[in-house]
């Protein structure tokens, strides 16, 4: 790593927005010093990649495994940095337990209310946002995906988990969590779930729109778009998972459901990215954040990990060498990174 010859970025964004960074496996014995370093120099949140879901953390009935979490969350304390927790409710990730074998609807309210209750309120205070609903939007056709929880509780369930959330903190931000929210049939879908919810007096804070895009194919009229929406609802707008494939996949959802094999010849950057693909992600990443800069009801930009190495989409939907975040392999900042630095105020460079 360069160490502290860069400026760092949460410092960059300070008058304007949070700049995160999920994570996962357990910190800090996961990351090694170099990454260690990284994480700490630049970034002012954490989000868990994985260790706060339904699965991990309330793997069986009646136990609960906050191992990681715990760890999580004493890294974050020491070193000053504000935690998201994600996520309470969400259809994957999710054991099957939950739903049977009784999947009456009492059953399910019980289960998913102790969950929220144990979860949040062990971590009370603490914890500064939560992602309290994930992925709840169909992506086309019906207003809300067909999961579990909507079979079993009907469209209530979003009520109810945010209801039991702020039961078990009264204090704690609490948010929607969703991909394509920018798109402009799913933004009309998700416009009117948030409608609904803040009619009812649900304590909505916000809206994450994850932000998993490709390269040349970043829609940012949709996103400007977009943020002026949400905030038109009163929300903040927090872009929650950031990170731009430069490898061509067929749209930009994010559902893990999806899976897509890749030959060896697909496997176009194994050996690097090319300079050219590099310049054109790097215009693509500063055309971003200025537009975040320019919105006040942006509020958090978090990246999807920590360098290239540690993305998720090495591995989703297919096995390929990807290049889509602002440092690389050895945690050197990428031409993406200086370019995302020159859209800062020049006072807090």
């Amino acid at each position: 790593m360069s160490g502290q010859r860069e400026p760092r970025l949460a410092r960059a964004f300070a008058d304007v927005f949070e700049v995160g960074c999920a994570v996962g496996g357990t910190l800090p014995y996961s990351l090694s010093p170099a990454e260690r370093e990284l994480l700490t120099w630049h970034f002012t949140s954490l989000t868990p990649e994985n260790c706060m879901k339904p699965e991990p953390i309330h793997p069986e009935p009646g136990r609960y495994d906050f191992t990681d979490a715990d760890a999580l969350v004493a890294f974050a304390e020491q070193h000053s940095m504000r935690l998201v927790g994600h996520t309470l409710c969400w259809h994957q990730q999710t054991p099957e337990w939950f739903f049977q074998p009784d999947a009456n609807p009492r059953s399910v309210r019980e289960r998913l209310a102790d969950h929220i209750h144990t979860v949040v309120g062990r971590y009370r205070g603490r914890i500064y946002g939560w992602d309290v609903v994930n992925e709840a939007i169909a992506d086309e056709g019906e207003y809300l995906r067909d999961t579990p929880w909507l079979r079993a509780l009907g469209e209530d369930y979003l009520r109810f988990a945010f209801q039991c959330a702020r039961e078990a903190d009264p204090a704690v931000e609490l948010y929607y969590n969703d991909y394509n929210l920018e798109r402009p049939e799913k933004r009309a879908r998700a416009l009117r779930l948030l409608r609904s919810l803040l009619d009812r007096g649900v304590a909505v804070a916000g809206v994450g729109i994850q932000g998993h895009w490709l390269v040349d194919r970043v829609p940012f009229d949709d996103i400007e778009r977009a943020i002026e929406e949400y905030a038109g609802l009163g929300l903040s707008v927090m872009f929650t998972e950031i990170d731009l494939d430069i490898i061509d996949r067929p749209d930009c959802s994010a559902d893990l459901a999806v899976q897509r094999a890749y030959s060896l010849a697909d496997d176009l950057y194994a050996a690097g990215c090319a300079p050219e693909v590099l310049e054109r992600q790097a215009e693509q990443y500063a055309r971003l954040f200025r537009a975040f800069a320019a919105a006040p009801a942006v509020t958090r930009v978090t990246f999807w990990g920590l360098d290239d190495g540690r993305s998720w989409l090495n591995s989703w939907p297919g096995k390929r060498t990807n290049h889509p975040l602002l440092f690389d392999r050895d945690c050197r900042p990428k031409p993406a990174f200086w370019r995302v630095i020159e859209q800062a105020s020049p006072s807090t460079r």
